[in-house]
């Protein structure tokens, strides 16, 4: 996988892993299970189901007397789930088009927005970034589709997220210091010299 495919995988799981609100989007829940099929014929995948209880659990180990373990603790305990498919084949056509577009249709459904989409004809790699936002203009979801032609990749991230706090941590816990998020629209920044 591309350094620019990992540090978006990274930038939406640290994002994720730094919200916290009271309320909860079942809807923000993506059913990739079916991308399960295509394991056998992988010559890599990925497979990450950490629900709430687990993420609970998790959160005991991190210090409160610490003010950034306690920041990412108070933000863990608000998460509802953080799920991961992955697979990637030693050559291209061993999945279709339909493998893709199930998981797409989910994130073109009411509430999903998309603010991240690269696509490269060089090397017919893809990358989309989507954000659930309710009404009152909390992050309930983070979506993240990686395709090209040997791998597919979805990270979905479940929980209220507040955007303050993701920003509060730039810097610390692989979060690029350059990476912000803005209420006209989420966006990334990049100032000089950054990597």
């Amino acid at each position: 996988m591309k350094p620019i495919m990992l540090r978006l995988i990274s930038i939406a799981l640290f994002a994720a892993v730094c919200g916290a609100a009271p309320a909860y989007a079942q809807n923000a829940r993506l059913q990739i299970d079916h991308l399960d099929k295509l394991f056998p014929k992988a010559v890599e995948t990925v497979d990450v189901r950490v629900d709430g209880a687990l993420l609970l659990m998790a959160s005991k180990f991190l210090r409160s007397d610490k003010a950034d373990e306690a920041a990412v603790k108070e933000i863990v305990q608000a998460l509802k789930g953080v799920y991961v498919k992955g697979v990637e084949f030693d050559k291209e056509g061993e999945y279709s088009e339909s493998d893709v577009e199930a998981v797409r249709q989910q994130l073109s459904a009411p509430g999903w927005e998309r603010i991240v989409g690269v696509r490269s004809k060089r090397d017919g790699e893809n990358v989309e970034v989507f954000l659930m936002i309710n009404n009152d203009a909390v992050i309930e979801g983070i979506g993240v589709l990686i395709s090209d032609p040997k791998q597919i990749m979805v990270v979905n991230v479940v929980g209220p997220l507040d955007p303050e706090k993701i920003n509060n941590l730039r810097g610390q816990f692989g979060i690029p210091k350059d990476f912000a998020l803005d209420f006209g629209g989420a966006k990334k920044t990049r100032s000089r010299g950054a990597n």
